[in-house]
């Protein structure tokens, strides 16, 4: 065995030297090097005692081993997170088009009621006017009544201001009514049948005019009155507006010039409150018994919806007359 060089000081070993070895590596050292004359079997060089220990490798190697499982660990709970935090992303996003959907509905549904209420408004504005106009033709009614020319003195009290207001009210209502006489009943025995037909019908004959009126304008459409002799009953017609009264009026009396078939036994005329119609027939006849009497230059002319006895023109009286009525 071959002469070596102690590992500390690095000089050759001397056969006569004391010399320590290192159980680990084997390698030999000079005791006075290494401070050791006992030649102890324990000692380790620095080399050795430098190197990490077969426990400490486990140790950190078990220690890597538990922190990897932390990281899975860890690793799962995020995932778990992530799942819910996106279904909980997804559950706000429904919950925002569902928000979405009902702002819309709600802004359609303010659109229809500003509709509705420019509607409402426009109809107090109309019934405020055919109310101007009541209070005129109550005016003129209760000035004719006062007039003594070819009638005797009223003998009737003056109107109570509860009757003056009913009267308005009523008038109001019949406003917007028509009244269509000879139009034949259905031959079904069914309310809700014969409702819709007349409507039918009536939606027929407004297509008829001259412009046209669309079915739109149609409130109400029901018979009143009693079948008697199986004559058919009135149909009353409730339109929208005042104006829409007037013009079916006019336009179905020119319709009659080239009547279409069906309706030869048509005919319409506005709707009357009772004082109205009691007011027509006592003019009505007056005008006979003045002509009965002699007079036959006298005709009835129709002044903003009231009749008044005027002396006769040549077609203009009768044209004033049907077209009034």
């Amino acid at each position: 065995m071959g002469r070596t060089n102690c590992g500390i000081c690095t000089e050759l070993l001397q056969r006569d030297q004391p010399t320590t070895c290192c159980p680990k590596c084997n390698n030999l050292f000079h005791s006075s090097c290494v401070n050791d004359t006992s030649n102890n079997s324990q000692w380790i060089c620095n080399d050795c005692t430098s190197l990490p220990s077969q426990t400490s490798t486990d140790d950190k190697f078990n220690l890597i081993l538990q922190e990897l499982k932390s990281i899975k660990s860890n690793q799962s709970k995020s995932d778990e997170a992530l799942k819910v935090i996106s279904s909980s992303v997804k559950a706000l996003n429904d919950r925002v088009s569902g928000q979405a959907k009902t702002m819309t509905s709600l802004s359609q549904a303010m659109n229809t009621l500003n509709g509705n209420l420019n509607t409402v408004t426009s109809d107090v504005k109309s019934q405020g006017a055919i109310i101007g106009g009541l209070n005129t033709r109550i005016a003129a009614v209760e000035k004719n009544l006062s007039e003594t020319v070819h009638c005797p003195p009223p003998t009737t009290t003056p109107l109570a201001l509860n009757d003056i207001t009913h009267e308005i009210q009523l008038r109001s209502r019949c406003a917007v009514h028509i009244i269509i006489r000879g139009v034949p009943e259905s031959s079904v025995n069914t309310s809700a049948s014969s409702s819709s037909a007349d409507k039918t019908f009536v939606k027929e004959m407004l297509d008829k005019l001259e412009p046209k009126l669309p079915e739109t304008v149609i409130r109400k459409v029901f018979r009143v009155g009693k079948i008697i002799n199986d004559k058919p009953r009135l149909l009353k017609v409730e339109l929208t507006s005042q104006e829409e009264v007037n013009h079916v009026v006019i336009s179905f009396l020119r319709l009659r010039s080239n009547i279409p078939d069906g309706y030869s036994q048509v005919s319409i005329t506005r709707d009357r409150t009772p004082s109205e119609r009691r007011s027509i027939y006592e003019v009505h006849q007056e005008l006979r018994d003045r002509q009965e009497k002699g007079e036959s230059n006298i005709s009835i002319r129709y002044f903003n919806g009231l009749p008044k006895i005027v002396p006769a023109r040549t077609n203009i009286s009768h044209q004033s007359k049907n077209s009034e009525k």
